[in-house]
């Protein structure tokens, strides 16, 4: 498994992570509503999905988030297959935004467009927002992700948040401190300061990976997520045997996907030809 794609799965999972904990701020930062309700984000459909974040809003309407560290070129088939899945449980169509907080350029596309078919979601880069607003936050999950964002003063920002989490208790003040330590390898430029603001304040922290409960829970996903994707995240030690497999499967899901998305403009026949499915796999998606 490439290095690259075991700590994507780490920041991305770390994230969900903090996202759980409901960064409210960020959230009305980025749709300019409060938060009513946070939905359930697990869809079973053929295989089990995940969204990272869906809430609805205090205007009773869904908004649905994605975080990406680096550029996937499959986003916009990934998307169109999570609003299908959030509407056909909830019967609403969400806001989407995929947020961007990797260290490269934002290279990321937001819409699929053919013939029969019209879609697109915003996509937007953490650096855009204001992080002063996120380092006030009384949520510690805004305080944290704030470092992705573009940080004026960053020593002044380590005190801070080093001070806030001395409130917590050991068991979550370290749990804390390991997803920053994850997110500082988004900006490696902000290492050196942090391991220096560590030092004066003598709260070292050291992250044993093999033993991370983040890192195990990848292991156990590798291969599940290497057949749904085709080789995309996870850190399964095994995944090499499921990746001719996760190509094949990875592609048929795409067209499923895209076929889910035409089911309500156009006939079975013409989607299978447009789509290079079998007719008889278009007319198994309209079963319920």
């Amino acid at each position: 498994m490439k290095k690259e794609q075991k700590e994507n799965f780490i920041y991305d999972r770390s994230l969900r992570d903090l996202f759980q904990d409901i960064p409210k701020t960020l959230i009305k930062l980025l749709v300019g509503k409060e938060i009513k309700e946070i939905l359930d984000i697990t869809f079973p459909k053929v295989q089990e999905r995940k969204v990272d974040l869906l809430t609805r809003l205090e205007d009773d309407t869904l908004f649905h988030l994605e975080i990406q560290s680096i550029e996937d070129k499959n986003m916009p088939i990934r998307m169109l297959k999570y609003t299908s899945l959030i509407y056909e449980r909830y019967k609403q169509f969400p806001q989407q935004l995929v947020l961007y907080v990797g260290e490269k350029k934002l290279n990321i596309k937001n819409e699929i467009k053919t013939k029969n078919l019209v879609y697109n979601y915003e996509v937007r880069d953490i650096r855009e927002f204001d992080c002063e607003i996120l380092i006030k936050s009384d949520h510690i999950a805004d305080n944290i992700i704030a470092l992705l964002c573009d940080i004026k003063d960053i020593d002044k920002f380590f005190k801070r948040l080093n001070k806030k989490l001395r409130d917590f208790s050991p068991k979550t003040r370290e749990d804390y401190l390991r997803k920053v330590f994850y997110l500082l390898k988004l900006r490696p430029e902000l290492n050196e300061q942090y391991e220096k603001n560590q030092k004066e304040i003598k709260m070292p922290f050291v992250i044993d990976l093999e033993s991370d409960p983040i890192y195990k829970k990848g292991e156990e996903k590798g291969i599940e997520k290497g057949i749904e994707k085709g080789i995309e995240k996870g850190i399964e030690k095994g995944i090499e045997k499921g990746i001719e497999k996760g190509k094949l499967e990875g592609k048929l899901e795409e067209q499923r996907a895209i076929a889910i998305g035409l089911l309500d403009v156009l006939d079975d026949k013409t989607i299978a030809e447009k789509v290079g499915l079998k007719l008889k796999e278009v007319k198994k998606l309209r079963k319920p």
